[in-house]
Parts: structure tokens; sequence; C-alpha cells
């Protein structure tokens, strides 16, 4: 390669665009740093001072197209597969974190609609979210913890449906979205497992959210959820009375662990950017030189990034691996592996690289702001379940040659 090819602009080195982006998503990411620009990042400070869901900005989000991002187009998605959910999780969370993980819970639910529902459901709820409706997942459990594939609530049989009862810690969106989908077990399930997810709307009857409060996040309404006696009918069952781990492991899963990987990488590039800006800009009177002509500031901004583009490496191979097994017929369950990989390698660097911002923005870090917003946002990420301990168990176990899940 040509020093021409790579040096331009007086001798500043160009970064290569595949380097940050996959072939053939550049155009979709342009306009997810334009959206996030334009609409996410002037709302995030609101959003978070004021604990106010981005209600607005995820409005924003449906009407650029991006609400049904992974569906087929046949049915109004945008057809991106994985690799452009990812992008636009990545890009999104740079300008406000809690759209994004709002967004992501949302794009999991609307997904796993799509694959466990039957088409007459899918007919029913597609359409109305392509014009803006929210869908939620509503999994852990205050019983299980992180652990929010077991649940030990129950929906028996009551004439032509379900009665509900259960008890949810952690739901994004919670309160806030239109429909959620809710894991609880049938207990005369004749299936290998009794897990069954419900189409529960907002609203019914029997429903109560409670208040979110956090250190980071602060939008996104993750608050617990009850639900008491609520009736869900029969046509609100997505799959099987039961057996409804496969979706789990082939739909949830993937989604949410490459959506929220993709977050804590673009909050960990959001905090570099920022911190960027403030030395470039900050200059010291008594010296003359702005905080970014110190070569000791420069090399934290170098290792930051190398730890971010480790991390969106890994998101970007991963994203293209899972919609090529997709276009192979190969289930998703079966590729978990670098999943867990890439979601405990994000929630990592996301703490080590907004600390970096932190230390370069000096005292201006500290203050509230965008900085320290950066902070706070990122460090749900090895705490939200799976926690980055197990998913470090599941690669060990994977390692050894011993079963990942008992």
């Amino acid at each position: 390669m040509s020093v021409s090819n790579t040096v331009l602009n007086e001798g500043i080195m160009q970064i290569p665009s595949w380097w940050t982006c996959p072939p053939g998503y550049e155009e979709l990411q342009a306009k997810a740093h334009a959206l996030g620009k334009s609409e996410l990042l002037e709302r995030a400070a609101i959003s978070d001072q004021e604990s106010l869901y981005p209600r607005e900005s995820i409005s924003k989000i449906a009407e650029a197209g991006f609400g049904a991002v992974t569906l087929p187009k046949e049915y109004g998605g945008l057809g991106a597969g994985l690799t452009g959910f990812a992008v636009l999780s990545e890009s999104f969370a740079q300008y406000c974190a809690s759209s994004t993980m709002c967004w992501v819970m949302h794009t999991a639910a609307v997904q796993t609609l799509f694959s466990a529902g039957t088409e007459e459901q899918r007919q029913r709820f597609i359409p109305d979210v392509l014009r803006g409706k929210i869908g939620g997942l509503a999994f852990s459990e205050p019983a299980t913890g992180s652990h929010f594939w077991n649940v030990v609530s129950e929906a028996p049989r009551l004439g032509n449906g379900y009665s509900l009862n259960a008890d949810k810690s952690f739901v994004t969106s919670a309160g806030e979205a239109d429909w959620y989908v809710v894991a609880t077990t049938y207990p005369e399930s004749t299936e290998s497992d009794k897990l069954m997810f419900l189409l529960v709307e907002n609203g019914q009857e029997g429903i109560t959210q409670f208040p979110f409060s956090a250190m980071g996040l602060r939008g996104n309404s993750s608050g617990p959820m009850k639900f008491r006696d609520v009736y869900v009918p029969a046509e609100n069952r997505l799959g099987s009375e039961g057996g409804m781990n496969y979706h789990n492991d082939n739909t949830i899963d993937p989604l949410f662990l490459l959506g929220t990987a993709a977050c804590w990488t673009g909050i960990a590039q959001g905090a570099l950017n920022a911190a960027i800006n403030g030395a470039k800009k900050k200059v010291h009177a008594d010296t003359g030189k702005s905080v970014a002509s110190y070569q000791v500031i420069r090399h934290e901004l170098a290792k930051a990034q190398i730890m971010v583009d480790s991390a969106r490496s890994m998101l970007y191979r991963t994203a293209e691996g899972l919609d090529k097994a997709i276009a192979n017929g190969t289930p998703l369950g079966e590729c978990l592996f670098p999943i867990w990989q890439l979601k405990t390698h994000a929630a990592d660097i996301v703490i080590q690289v907004t600390n970096q911002a932190l230390q370069v923005s000096g005292g201006r870090g500290y203050l509230t702001g965008q900085v320290e917003k950066y902070l706070r946002d990122g460090r749900a990420g090895a705490l939200m379940g799976p926690t980055n301990e197990i998913l470090r168990e599941w690669i060990g176990n994977t390692l050894i040659d011993v079963p990942w899940f008992e």
C-alpha cells in the first residue's frame, strides 16, 4: 500500500472505514450517527438528570426506520440482520445509553414475537411496532436474581387463557412499553421445560410498576413490576405451553448479549470522544499548551482506543458470524460461546475506558456531565445478567469440555 493511499491532510493519518464499520453498513452507520447527534444527544442529559424515560428519542429512532431492524423487509422491517443491529446499537450508545438500551430490549422483544409467534400475532403487533409502539422483556425475578432464565412464577390455565402471577425485578421500559414478553412457567406443561412466554399489554388490570432510581442508565425505567392475577388470553401466548428455552437460547440471548455488548462498546467510544475533544480544547494559560499536547495524555488516549477497537472488532466479527449462521440454518444456540466472550470483554473494557476518559478530563470530568454520565452508564454492563462472573464460568466450563449449563 502506497503512502499516498493512507496519509492525507498534511500528514494526518486517516483511519480506514473498514476498521470502524463492517463493509456495506457505512450508510446505515452514518444515518445512526446523524440521528444520535441531532436527536439523542440533546435529550440524554435531561433523561439522566430527571430519570425521564426517553420516549421522544425512541420515537425518533422508529421514525428513522429502525423500529424493527432485524425483521424481514416483507414484514416492514429493515432486514439489516444482526450486523445492522450491532452497528446501530454501538452508534446510538455513543450519544444516549438509556435510549439505546430501551431500543435493544425492544428489538429483542420484537424478534422474539416474530420468531416464536404465529402469523396472526405478527400481523396484530408488528404494524404498530413500525408506527412506534414499544415492546419489552419481563424476565428476571427477585427469587433467582441474575439467573434470569430460571423463573419461579406460574401462569396456570384460567378459562380460555392464563392467570399470571409474577414478580419481576428489572424490566427495561417498565410501565412505559406498550407490551411485554413475560417469562413464566406453565405448571402442567408436558414439555421438557416449563418456561412459557406470554404477551401482556400495558395497562391491563393487575399490573403495577415501581420507580427506578439507579447509578446510571437512569432513563431506562428498569424498575420492578408485579403481575397479580393478570388474565392473558390464549391468543397472547407465544409458542407452546412450556418448552420455550429454545427461544431463550436461540433468539433472546443472542440479541440481548450482542445488543448490550454493542452498547457498552459505544459508551466507551462516546466517553473517549468526549475526553479527546476536551483535551484538545483545554489550554493551560501558564504553559500555552493544550492538555492533548502532553505525551502522557496521548498515551492514555491511545491505550483506551485500542481497548475500544478490540471490543468493536469482536462485536462485528461475532455479528457477521451470527448472520452467516442464520443464512446456513445453524441455530444461534450453537453459537453462544463467542457472544459470551464478547459481552464479558465489552463490559470489562467500558469500565476501564470510562475511567481513563475521566482521568484525562481531570476535574471537569469529575463534575456532573457527559464523561461522568458515560462512566455511570457503562458500569451496569458487568452487573447485568448473565453477570461477567457467570459468563466466565460458562466459558471456562466450555474450555475444559464439561457442560456449561446445569
